[in-house]
């Protein structure tokens, strides 16, 4: 039976016309995106002076977890359970790989991979989240796989033993990625082919590594571990009795390495137990270190709260010298100094946060299992105050449930291009909201 996937624009009010690109602009997004959330700050925002688009959404095949990727004048993003691949064109929001029969272009299992691209290619990891034994993670297929950005048509795939559900980073000619067998491989990204591969502490479940000055940063099970590419060796290592394989690091551009990890109760020390005393359930924490030495340069108790089933860990994002993230512990949002570890503010938001935020023109953006974008002023943590004497900075995202209950919005967080924030949807779609419908509205 012919199956048929239609781009809906969301009116709001009256019809919105989609505005062309600017005159100075080549392309809407950026011209590569080559890491998890673009850059090793996990702060995904870019700006070429480019108009912002209308309210729109981007209908797929399957619940969205990834993080949408727009390159140039595209929008790419994964399926969760089909492992559906899709291109849309920007502005027009058209499907651009086959409006019929778009599930053609898929991965042999889930994708919760950015699908990033640079020099004419798409490279993306694909695995589940299903034990195969205590030190192995992924059933199925896993692996990297590297697709054609002009037609979805698939170069090459690299399988793994373990999942690849973290996104693949390509650094100086060579793609990186990290599986649930506790490797970190290294690829030539015109083949595929193995160039090396180094042994892990354990397996990693959803931290994205990222790359600074030549190191790779990973949580892997209960470690942060920093590796040196050139040598192909590790070159620092923390270990603790926690959940760092969750998490995707954050780095700032002068050395600092941020991580967020669960602790069970049983795990604490006798001495954090009595300070902790008054909290119970599982135990979430922030970690910031010194990217050279691994030196610990300060952590503090986010708070503690029920188990997470995935997902267990909120994903940081680094702005300026502050560090801003979620708990789906606490329910609250954070602000930290990124040097001395002071916390500027705490928000509740009462759901829970998983994905990175995005932070740009002082304002803090990120979702919520809910099913809401948030904005909060970045230097306040507060709604921004309109002129009318309300406050905006809440926005419902997305679809419901048939019993009501609304939509989780992607754990992979919101991206924020041209002043339009991209955010995927487990209703399917990608919504992009321009900002001006999250600030003021009257």
């Amino acid at each position: 039976m012919k199956r048929t996937f239609l781009f809906l624009p969301t009116i709001i009010g009256c019809l919105l016309a989609v505005p062309s690109l600017a005159a100075d602009q080549d392309t809407f997004g950026p011209k590569e995106w080559t890491q998890y959330r673009i850059n090793p700050s996990n702060n995904a925002v870019f700006d070429n002076g480019g108009e912002p688009l209308p309210r729109m959404t981007f209908r797929t095949g399957d619940q969205v977890r990834a993080t949408p990727v727009v390159v140039g004048n595209a929008l790419y993003v994964g399926n969760h359970a089909t492992g559906g691949m899709f291109r849309f064109d920007l502005p027009s929001g058209k499907v651009a790989w086959n409006d019929d029969y778009p599930w053609y272009r898929h991965t042999p299992n889930w994708i919760h991979s950015d699908m990033i691209q640079s020099d004419g290619r798409i490279f993306v990891g694909y695995g589940n989240r299903a034990f195969q034994n205590e030190n192995l993670r992924g059933t199925g297929d896993s692996g990297v796989m590297a697709v054609n950005p002009e037609d979805g048509t698939t170069l090459w795939k690299h399988k793994t033993v373990g999942e690849v559900m973290t996104t693949p980073i390509l650094w100086e000619d060579t793609l990186y990625a990290t599986t649930g067998g506790g490797k970190l491989i290294a690829l030539a990204p015109d083949s595929g082919e193995q160039q090396w591969s180094l042994d892990l502490p354990g397996w990693v479940s959803m931290s994205s590594p990222t790359i600074k000055d030549g190191v790779l940063y990973v949580g892997s099970l209960d470690s942060v571990v920093a590796v040196d590419l050139e040598r192909q060796e590790i070159l620092w290592k923390f270990e603790q009795k926690a959940t760092f394989t969750d998490v995707p690091p954050a780095v700032s551009e002068d050395g600092v390495v941020v991580i967020t990890a669960m602790m069970e109760s049983g795990w604490l020390s006798e001495e954090q137990k009595q300070q902790y005393s008054s909290h119970r359930g599982f135990f979430h924490f922030i970690y910031a270190f010194d990217a050279k030495s691994g030196d610990l340069l300060w952590s503090d108790l986010l708070g503690s709260g029920p188990k997470q089933d995935n997902n267990t860990s909120g994903a940081p994002a680094i702005a300026g010298d502050s560090v801003y993230v979620g708990s789906p512990y606490t329910l609250s949002f954070f602000a930290y100094d990124l040097k001395s570890g002071k916390r500027h503010w705490e928000y509740p938001v009462g759901s829970k946060i998983k994905g990175a935020p995005a932070i740009t023109d002082d304002k803090v953006i990120f979702g919520d299992t809910d099913g809401f974008l948030h904005l909060l002023n970045a230097k306040e943590g507060r709604p921004p105050m309109c002129d009318n004497g309300f406050r905006s900075g809440k926005f419902k995202v997305g679809g419901s449930t048939s019993g009501g209950k609304n939509v989780a919005l992607a754990p992979g967080g919101p991206v924020v291009i041209n002043r339009t924030v991209f955010v995927g949807s487990q209703d399917l779609f990608v919504h992009a909201i321009p900002m001006t419908m999250l600030e003021c509205r009257g």
